[in-house]
């Protein structure tokens, strides 16, 4: 007796950038893919000032080109042209730029709901990728060379069948808890606060990046006099600085970062995120794998986090493609392997070179800040090591997937 196909070849719990963006790099391959997201994309809210932004690193514009929705994303975006680096209180300065590195631009910046907007608006052409929102996943079991996922969805619960579970909800994966996959965790002390804010004078397509004793001050270009401010500060700051009046809070942030964008003359609603790294000890499971945050939650600090995910994304999506195209199983753990063994230098590469950075910059041991001085002036003064710095950083070492080097998987 024949065994009942699945209802999937994919399911993508999560549609968040990531989840979504897998599905459309696999959008010309002959898969039927389910996403399901517990709140429903809207496209009508027009972006405002404080739109949340997502700094693209030069090797994420490469696999969008791949991907094909490039051209639609690059007009709203803000090219990062240069970096500074400083450390509060401390000597010594590193400038990273593009012409250096011989690209266009290190990296952009752009509005993640205009980024998911695009990405939504270009699913809708593929009718074999299915949209289950609003929905939730509630339970998860393996069955044979299939798994099934219990979803909820407007107060009725279903079960889908599929060959391939891959859990692209964020770093407090429901889908990693039901599997069971446990995971390590490092509480930095720090939170983030993030917000919108506008500058007496242009950026000029500059992003900084100044390192402070309660943790790094990033500022990334966003419109002509408008940047996104990523302030790292110790938990017990958290309480006032969200609480105090804008004029306050500025009055803060500039004796922070310094006079080299001029007064701060505008901040947009601010928004608290609590700092941590976390790695699950495992990717996959049976029939089941992580990408994204659900694998690998980082601190923002070089903005690493959802690049890191998006070459997630193309190295699974080719992975899958590949073993499509050799009739190869596509939840077998052999498949799944391949994209792990693939995937885990980069991971933790990006991931101690983030521990490092935030442990040596976020204190005052005595002695250290001069070491740090040296260390960024040196760094500035050899153009070999900056260069290899930057190409990590944009995300273009490493074995790079078809569409990591903007090529399409077809």
């Amino acid at each position: 007796m024949m065994a009942t196909p699945p209802d999937y070849d994919l399911l993508i719990a999560g549609g968040g950038l990531i989840g979504s963006g897998l599905a459309l790099a696999l959008a010309h391959q002959p898969l039927r893919i389910g996403i399901i997201e517990a709140v429903p994309p809207t496209t009508h809210e027009q972006p405002s000032f404080d739109s949340r932004a997502i700094a693209l690193a030069f090797g994420s514009r490469q696999i969008f080109e791949g991907i094909g929705c490039w051209s639609a994303i690059a007009p709203k975006t803000t090219p990062i042209r240069h970096i500074h680096i400083s450390d509060r209180g401390h000597f010594g300065v590193t400038r990273l730029e593009a012409a250096q590195a011989s690209l266009p631009a290190l990296g952009y910046v752009v509005e993640a709901r205009v980024l998911g907007q695009i990405i939504y608006q270009a699913l809708k052409n593929f009718s074999q990728i299915e949209l289950l929102s609003p929905a939730k996943v509630i339970n998860v079991s393996g069955e044979g060379d299939q798994m099934r996922v219990q979803i909820i969805s407007q107060d009725h619960i279903r079960t889908l069948s599929t060959r391939l579970l891959i859990a692209a909800d964020g770093g407090s994966s429901l889908v990693r808890q039901l599997l069971q996959i446990p995971v390590q965790r490092k509480d930095y002390g720090q939170t983030a606060i993030i917000a919108n804010v506008a500058t007496e004078h242009p950026h000029e397509c500059t992003a900084f990046e100044r390192f402070t004793n309660t943790g790094p001050l990033a500022l990334l270009p966003l419109g002509e006099k408008r940047s996104n401010l990523v302030w790292t500060v110790k938990n017990m700051q958290v309480p006032y600085l969200a609480a105090v009046d804008n004029k306050t809070f500025l009055a803060h942030l500039q004796q922070r970062f310094g006079q080299r964008l001029g007064q701060f003359t505008r901040i947009g609603k601010r928004h608290v995120y609590p700092l941590q790294l976390l790695r699950s000890q495992q990717q996959l499971a049976h029939r089941a794998i992580l990408i994204g945050n659900a694998a690998h939650n980082l601190h923002p600090v070089a903005g690493q986090g959802f690049n890191l995910g998006l070459r997630d994304v193309a190295a699974l999506a080719q992975t899958l493609a590949d073993a499509h195209k050799a009739d190869h199983d596509l939840g077998a753990p052999e498949t799944l392997s391949t994209y792990v063994q693939w995937r885990q230098w980069d991971q933790r590469l990006i991931a101690k070179s983030t521990d490092i950075l935030v442990r040596l910059f976020s204190n005052n041991y005595a002695g250290l800040g001069l070491a740090r001085g040296l260390g960024l002036t040196a760094l500035d003064l050899l153009p070999l090591l900056k260069r290899r710095l930057m190409r990590q950083a944009t995300g273009l070492a490493g074995r790079q997937p078809r569409l990591a080097r903007g090529l399409s998987l077809l």
